[in-house]
Order: C-alpha cells, then structure tokens, then sequence
C-alpha cells in the first residue's frame, strides 16, 4: 500500500451536513430495494398505500419520511428498518469532530481521504475524500464493498467507468456498482472534495 493511515487535525468544511447526506443515502437504498424486487413506483405505492409522490420525494433525497411510512415500505419492501438507516440516525446524538476519523494519505496520487463513519464488517461507509489536480486509479485502501454513491460536496471530478464517463458538478452524485469504477480524476487546480459512500448488497 502507498499510503498511510494517521490522525489529522484539519478542520472539516464540507457544505453538507450529515443528516442531509444520510438522507440521500436513505432514499438510494430504498430506490435500490425497489429495483432489486421489480417494482415500479405506482406498484410499490399501490402495496405500501405511500402516495406516489412521497415515494419521489423519499427516493430523491428531498425529505426524510416518518417512522410510519418507514413501517410501510420496510413491510412491503422486506427489509429491516435497521437495514434502512444506518446506525448513524439511531444513535442520537453523535458529533464528529473535524479532528477525528483516520486519514489515508496517498504517496503516489494526489489524494487524500478520512473516515468519517463506518458500521460493524462494513456494511455501510462514509467517507470524505479530497483530491487534487490528477487521477486516481488505485482503490485497494477503500473499506471493501459493493455499491458506490458518490456525492460531490466541492470542486468537479470526472468519474470513468468500464463504459461510461460522468462529470460531477457540486451538489451532483453518481451511483454504481464498484466493480465498474476505472478512475476518478480531478482537472481543475481547485481541490474537488466529495463523500464516498460504500455499502454491501442485500442478502
């Protein structure tokens, strides 16, 4: 490995809370869930009696719904609600100081990213990552996982996969298998920052 772990005492300026990405996150594993068994939106809303509006909303990151409506689509999607939210929401209140969190530091990329949550064996990571001017081609040092959400906080980067390549502007986020991601690049001289968000597939 080409870099290290170590402690870092810089101070955290990401634009998003927590809460707003976690929220974003929510509705990806939902949307996923869905896909995964089949079903359309007005299905999912005709069996879950959640308007189909509220399932946009939910699945779009623009609201977080209520502990009843996460009954309902937990019931008909069939999956555990603790399976829906990362312990990050249950566990009331956790602060993250800007001093915690390991830090990788790359000696042979212009990278550098900090961990800022990880549940037990890793189902679920966050991740913020800061790179400079260049490209990253190497990602062994990442917690292992199947799904990808990136979500860009600063600055641009350009996500390469097997067969498609995607430009994410701030506030942009880009969802993918892991095995499809062949490099991320940043061409700008201003540091793109972005969250890294893993987790492992259903059982």
């Amino acid at each position: 490995m080409e870099g290290q772990y170590e402690e870092t005492t810089e101070r955290n300026t990401s634009d998003q809370t927590v809460e707003e990405v976690l929220t974003v996150v929510l509705g990806e594993t939902l949307k996923r869930r869905r896909l995964e068994l089949g079903l359309s939106m007005e299905k999912l809303s005709q069996l879950s009696t959640v308007s189909r509006g509220m399932l946009g909303l939910i699945e779009s990151g623009k609201t977080t719904p209520s502990i009843g409506i996460l009954w309902k689509l937990s019931k008909t999607l069939r999956i555990p609600i603790g399976e829906m939210i990362p312990d990050l929401f249950s566990q009331s209140p956790r602060f993250i100081a800007a001093n915690e969190g390991k830090v990788w530091a790359s000696q042979k990329y212009p990278i550098k990213s900090r961990v800022l949550y990880q549940e037990e064996r890793e189902r679920f990571n966050i991740v913020e990552w800061i790179l400079e001017q260049g490209k990253l081609t190497q990602f062994q040092h990442l917690p292992q996982a199947h799904d990808i959400k990136i979500y860009q906080v600063s600055g641009t980067s350009k996500i390469k996969l097997k067969h498609k390549s995607f430009q994410l502007e701030v506030g942009d986020s880009l969802f993918f298998p892991i095995s499809e991601l062949d490099s991320i690049e940043n061409g700008s001289d201003i540091p793109a920052k972005f969250l890294w968000i893993s987790s492992k597939k259903f059982r």
